[in-house]
């Protein structure tokens, strides 16, 4: 290490940047190729109907109403928050039940 000169540090800090860069291409390379990997399939999911009230009472009605409120509202902050919206996703209407 006597001899070590400015020519000898540049061929070193060209060869690590250099070595940095293809460890940065092949990862970018192999990210890509990992779209081409099949995906899992979910199975759907059985969603249990709910039961209408039977007896007309107001507090189960209202309860059911800000559920779905509440859903909708846990829908669009979502969509909002993730800037896109999913292709399984499509809102039609909202209406407030009375």
């Amino acid at each position: 290490m006597e001899n070590f000169t400015i020519s000898n540090g540049v061929g070193i800090s060209l060869f690590s940047m250099l070595v940095v860069f293809l460890i940065l291409v092949i990862l970018a390379v192999i990210i890509s190729l990992l779209r081409y990997l099949p995906k899992s399939k979910e199975e759907p999911k059985i969603k249990t109907p709910m039961a209408a009230p039977t007896t007309g009472d107001q507090a189960s009605l209202a309860s059911t109403s800000d559920e779905e409120e509440r859903m909708v509202a846990m829908l669009v902050a979502s969509c909002v928050a993730k800037g896109t919206y999913a292709k399984d996703v499509k809102i039609i209407s909202v209406e407030r039940v009375k």
